[in-house]
């Protein structure tokens, strides 16, 4: 059985470089060598998150670095808004709630942002509210939200802001120090292309400064001793190694291309993807896409029909929706390292399952809004 190509919003396609390095052999974490290559990864994630902030990278997933925002910046009995959107989103409520912290929920349809004047009427309903928890690129739906301006909200308030940004660093601008945010979350299976298992956290002096004032009990989540080992170079606990080494590489990469590059590229991807779904008379979920992935609504509850063809007969895996949106939606990854080359593999594969599943009515359509709209960024 051939190895399916990954167009998924996560985890993602991982670069032959990254591979290398990661398949090294392993070497021991109290030592020179790895100090090195924290301070590189360190160095490499300030930089993609425009930030000058400590950074802290911890062997978990993207939810782990969530579960030690809340653990660190809320205390019990303290009133945080969330605001939810989807499936990834609400994890921050369900976070929150299982620390006893008071949730006041902001929601928008499926498909559609929080507005920034929801997240203010939100406050002034609740000016107790200690932390706004909010998701940049909600990953079920695709949808991209203003945490630059809900962070102007949530300081004119006196609150904090905790960003999970797993989606979104590495393919958006996401400027940490300009927008004031926080405690901003990122996870390795993303924009940054290595396997799963590091989160890392961005902290402000603001956080570190609440923190220290009170928080919740915590253990291998604490992120002031994870900080106060990171400035010697180390890691409070074992960290995951070759993870570590993979993520330098991704790293330099990724700077070596240049993050404004970066940006652009996952941008041109899709707008096209974007376009060629428009082209073969498909409906977007998203009102206000994110560049991540693509949601594309699929009339008659068949997306899981679409997205298990493409995968037996082409090889390319994609994703269906979640809880109330399973079987409606098929989610279209572009996060990571793809090229013009890849989205066409990707279209082709899926315009020709929707043709197969007389979902929509002849190929070729999709292929060519694909190409005009690469053509036109050439331009």
């Amino acid at each position: 059985m051939r190895q399916a190509r990954l167009f998924t919003p996560g985890p993602t396609a991982v670069p032959a470089e990254v591979l290398e390095a990661q398949s090294r052999p392993l070497i021991h974490h109290r030592t020179p060598a790895f100090r090195e290559a924290l301070a590189s990864v360190t160095d490499g994630l300030q930089t993609i998150m425009k930030t000058r902030n400590p950074v802290v990278v911890m062997a978990a997933s993207g939810t782990g670095g969530m579960d030690a925002i809340v653990a660190n910046i809320t205390r019990p009995g303290d009133t945080v808004i969330v605001t939810e959107i989807g499936k990834f989103s609400e994890r921050w409520s369900e976070i929150a709630r299982a620390y006893g912290v008071n949730v006041v929920p902001v929601e928008a349809a499926w498909g559609t942002p929080v507005e920034p004047d929801g997240v203010e009427k939100a406050f002034a309903s609740h000016p107790d509210a200690a932390v706004l928890l909010t998701t940049h690129s909600e990953t079920s739906t695709g949808v991209l939200q203003d945490v630059e301006a809900f962070a102007r909200i949530a300081h004119d308030h006196g609150a904090l802001i905790g960003v999970d940004g797993i989606t979104s660093i590495g393919c958006h601008l996401v400027d940490t120090d300009a927008w004031h945010l926080d405690a901003l979350v990122g996870g390795s299976q993303k924009g940054v292309m290595i396997p799963p298992g590091l989160a890392y956290v961005a902290v402000s002096d603001a956080a570190m400064e609440r923190m220290r004032g009170g928080r919740h009990g915590v253990y291998y989540l604490d992120l002031l001793k994870a900080i106060k080992s990171a400035q010697k170079g180390d890691t409070p606990f074992t960290p995951a190694i070759s993870l570590v080494l993979a993520l330098r590489r991704a790293l330099e990469m990724m700077i070596e291309e240049g993050l404004d590059e970066v940006i652009r590229r996952h941008a041109r991807n899709a707008r096209a993807v974007r376009a060629a779904v428009r082209g073969m008379g498909l409906d977007l979920l998203a009102s206000h896409p994110s560049n991540a992935t693509t949601a594309v609504r699929i009339a008659g509850g068949r997306a899981g029909e679409v997205t298990q063809l493409m995968e037996t007969e082409y090889g390319v895996k994609v994703a269906g929706g979640q809880a109330k949106l399973k079987g409606h939606i098929v989610r279209l990854g572009h996060i990571g390292y793809y090229n013009e080359g890849d989205m066409f593999t990707l279209i082709t594969a899926f315009e020709d399952a929707c043709v197969r599943l007389q979902i929509t009515e002849k190929f070729g359509a999709g292929v060519s809004a694909l190409q005009a709209a690469y053509a036109e960024a050439r331009r």
